[in-house]
């Protein structure tokens, strides 16, 4: 790729951002990511990004409720014509019908040929100065599954919101992490004491299931059994 179309991409894909800080109240705003702020309920959000109840997911429903919601800005209804849309995916998570977490996930076309810095520089110009993280920085979270090897580079805070740039190996993106810092913490704790709760009642759940199972394969042998007996005929 030559400087020159490295110059225009990166122009591009900071376009992109800027179209997202212009639907902020103002810059260096971190309570929110794009028209959604944290705190926002599942509907709320729905509303704001056109998506349908069918695609909210149950993680946890105790001790406390945590939902997921994936959206696909490329793809969404509405979307102006021809505007040119970096993020992939976007994650919003939920505890007791709060937002308190959006994970952006880059498409790797549209950052392809891009620095650390000219991710930096675009996302700054939604959310301020950046700082780099520290070694002792906590790491930002990465989803539930994901085998993919991913670096912070960038910072964003305010007193009770945060946003990480990480940096992804493969496929070589951006993940844009931001958290309400209270949410977060009582979302950690729930989803603590879920996973607790969930190894605990294991054992009851398994033997539950056994009995059921064996319960429906009993309730279809005798069924089989009478549907063959009325219709036998030596």
């Amino acid at each position: 790729m030559t400087t020159l179309h490295k110059r225009l991409l990166s122009a591009s894909v900071c376009a992109v951002f800027v179209v997202g800080a212009a639907r902020l109240p103002g810059a260096q705003d971190l309570s929110r990511y794009r028209d959604v702020a944290f705190g926002s309920s599942v509907s709320a959000v729905m509303a704001a990004t056109a998506t349908k109840a069918s695609e909210v997911t149950l993680v946890h429903q105790r001790p406390a409720l945590i939902q997921e919601l994936v959206w696909r800005p490329q793809y969404a209804i509405g979307r102006p014509l021809g505007q040119s849309e970096a993020a992939r995916e976007v994650t919003f998570r939920f505890y007791d019908d709060q937002l308190f977490s959006v994970i952006v996930v880059y498409d790797a076309r549209r950052v392809e040929g891009l620095s650390d810095a000219d991710i930096i520089d675009a996302v700054s110009g939604v959310y301020g100065p950046a700082t780099l993280p520290t070694a002792s920085s906590r790491p930002a979270p990465i989803p539930r599954g994901s085998i993919n090897s991913s670096t912070a580079i960038a910072r964003w805070q305010s007193t009770d919101a945060e946003f990480t740039l990480m940096r992804e190996v493969y496929p070589a993106t951006f993940r844009l992490i931001g958290v309400s810092k209270h949410l977060d913490v009582a979302a950690r704790a729930a989803e603590i004491e879920a996973r607790r709760l969930d190894q605990q009642e294991a054992p009851r759940r398994l033997a539950e299931q056994a009995v059921a199972d064996a319960d429906r394969k009993k309730a279809a042998a005798e069924k089989t059994r009478a549907t063959n007996k009325g219709e036998f005929r030596p």
